[in-house]
């Protein structure tokens, strides 16, 4: 039977065995007491609890990125983890009870570190100190997660809607006797991070420990974010001009950065902080959140994709080829028919001349003029000398306005659509044929197979990946969302731009956004919104950011999530009951006073 861990018995204590990177970082092993002079031992507890198998960074992750709008489900799944893509929730969950109980654990042994450098007093030593802060790091990183799983966004009502229980001792018989509001939760997380801050600001001489650590600038880049879902724009701006100014990260290019999961994070220069994997010590399997996103080399499930969504705002700039030119295409690898069904082989030779024959229009539609569900067509095609695509078969011909697929400047690219000859207007892609789910990967022949890489293949390595933090991307897109805010329009620019030109896609500026949305002008905020989506996919940051802006969530697109949920949830405003979890049952039940269910 499954122990529960309430907040009574969080603080748990870790010793560490070995001495190198693979055994040491994030491996304790549990204790009942321990003394000052332990805390090294200790604190690389507090990294053990956070990446522990199946909790918060692990069973977080799944919160974080499957209610977004950049990916979809191609078919139904009887996992906890569909619930969560799908919106329906589930009370009972394991995968919400997991980073309940991990995250609060993690927490558990954060404060026992922090007091135990209490207790050192005027004895701590530097790196002591450094490791105070870095447990300040991890307590504000578990509560931000937290805090965004199991409340409502801070855009919504924060001083009313309940947050989290605030649990800041060792002490077990010190149990919050309620939940703190969301407001307090952020400005104790708010307070922890200034803490981290100050305990990581190194003496001349010292040095910064690597990526796979929390460090002053880790806690800084966090901070901007947390500041930036406050709406405290100076914050944000302030902390993430400091990471960018701090010279310790710079921005991977090329090959590099298209391969960027691949590398380990102390060795990518743009990493601000991952939670370290490694081969020796951590499964890699398709148990990890990359298995559902793509199979390499026998290994995984292969059935979650990029979404429609996603695909019409990435493919609007083609070489002459009709291929995509923004570099972070490189994270999607697309099924094509024609290199076969074999496709366990990772990575994809497919056809390195690129001489598909067989090319379609590919575009999402409603299935039924009045049902919930969305798919996928593919009308075949073929370029004409003049460099336009006209559709091949009459029986498509016979479904629009035209045979000649039509084309509009929009992000100052191209965006290719058809009209129906009932009027409706179709957006989509010009691509070779991708495989339909059902016939690859037995889901639903209603979708298409758009694998996303970014969460496998570390060290060539099956499924292994260190998840991501924070990195150097973000904190250009932190200033360039202030700098919107605040109409400083060429200012945000500059930072787009910056990412921009590392994709290989056209540079914005003030005279191209007046025209940018087929003639229409383009708003500065919208740009840097569309960027953060591109830039930052499946990395935990778009749930979050459509509910602080106070946006609609829109998945009127194809998916399984219409499957199980009709079209309850094809749009989720930002203060809808959904979109946050249910506090697990479990963890509700074994506390000692009633906290409260979300409803």
């Amino acid at each position: 039977m499954k122990t529960i861990y309430t907040l009574a018995t969080i603080a748990l204590l870790i010793i560490m065995a070995g001495c190198n990177l693979d055994v040491r970082m994030y491996d304790g092993v549990m204790a009942e007491d321990l003394e000052p002079r332990n805390i090294t031992e200790l604190s690389q507890g507090s990294y053990r609890l956070l990446k522990n198998d199946g909790g918060l960074i692990d069973n977080g992750y799944y919160f974080q990125n499957y209610g977004a709008d950049d990916l979809s489900w191609g078919g139904t799944s009887t996992s906890y983890m569909f619930k969560m893509y799908d919106y329906g929730r589930n009370i009972a969950s394991t995968t919400t009870e997991y980073a309940w109980e991990l995250g609060y654990r993690t927490i558990g042994n954060c404060n026992k570190v922090i007091e135990m450098g209490q207790e050192l007093g005027d004895q701590i030593t530097k790196e002591q100190t450094v490791m105070i802060g870095e447990n300040y790091y991890l307590r504000a990183l578990c509560y931000f997660l937290l805090i965004n799983e199991f409340a409502q966004p801070y855009s919504n009502n924060p001083q009313q809607n309940p947050g989290l229980p605030l649990k800041l001792t060792s002490d077990q018989s010190d149990l919050p006797e309620s939940r703190s509001t969301v407001a307090e939760v952020y400005e104790q997380i708010v307070k922890d991070l200034e803490d981290a801050i100050t305990y990581m600001t190194l003496p001349e001489g010292m040095l910064a420990k690597n990526s796979c650590y929390a460090t002053k600038e880790a806690a800084q880049a966090l901070l901007a974010r947390v500041y930036l879902y406050m709406e405290n724009y100076d914050g944000a701006y302030n902390m993430a001009n400091a990471v960018i100014n701090s010279g310790r990260f710079q921005l991977i290019t090329g090959s590099q950065y298209a391969t960027y999961p691949q590398a380990v994070p102390e060795d990518n220069k743009e990493t601000i902080f991952a939670v370290r994997r490694t081969i020796k010590m951590d499964n890699s399997s398709y148990s990890r959140p990359g298995g559902l996103f793509i199979r390499v080399n026998n290994q995984g499930w292969e059935e979650i994709y990029a979404s429609s969504r996603y695909m019409e705002l990435l493919e609007l700039y083609l070489d002459e080829n009709g291929y995509a030119k923004d570099l972070r295409s490189s994270f999607i690898t697309k099924r094509y028919v024609e290199d076969g069904t074999n496709t366990d082989i990772y990575p994809i030779t497919g056809n390195p001349a690129k001489n598909y024959q067989n090319w379609t229009f590919a575009y999402a539609r409603r299935q039924t003029a009045t049902g919930p569900n969305y798919e996928y067509k593919q009308v075949k095609i073929a370029k004409q000398p003049d460099g336009t695509y006209r559709i091949t078969n009459a029986a498509d011909v016979a479904l629009f306005t035209s045979d000649v697929i039509q084309t509009e400047p929009y992000n100052l690219g191209t965006r290719y659509y058809v009209t129906g000859t009932d009027g409706t207007k179709y957006i989509g892609r010009v691509e070779p044929e991708v495989y339909n789910a059902q016939t690859l990967r037995q889901k639903d022949n209603r979708f298409l197979v758009y694998a996303i890489n970014k969460c496998s293949y570390q060290e060539q390595e099956f499924h292994l990946w260190s998840p991501l933090v924070s990195r150097l991307a973000e904190m250009y897109l932190i200033r360039a969302e202030v700098s919107a805010q605040r109409g400083q329009t060429q200012l945000a620019l500059d930072d787009v731009n910056v990412l921009r030109r590392r994709a290989g896609i056209p540079e914005w500026t003030l005279a191209n956004m007046a025209t940018a949305e087929n003639g229409e002008a383009k708003n500065i905020v919208k740009i840097v919104e569309e960027e953060r989506m591109l830039e930052l996919a499946w990395e935990g940051h778009r749930r979050f950011d459509v509910f602080r802006w106070r946006h609609t969530m829109d998945r009127k697109y194809p998916g399984g999530h219409t499957h199980t949920e009709g079209d309850k949830f094809l749009e989720i405003p930002y203060n809808s009951p959904a979109v946050c979890e249910y506090i697990p049952q479990a963890q509700y039940d074994a506390y000692p006073y009633d906290l409260g269910q979300n409803p």
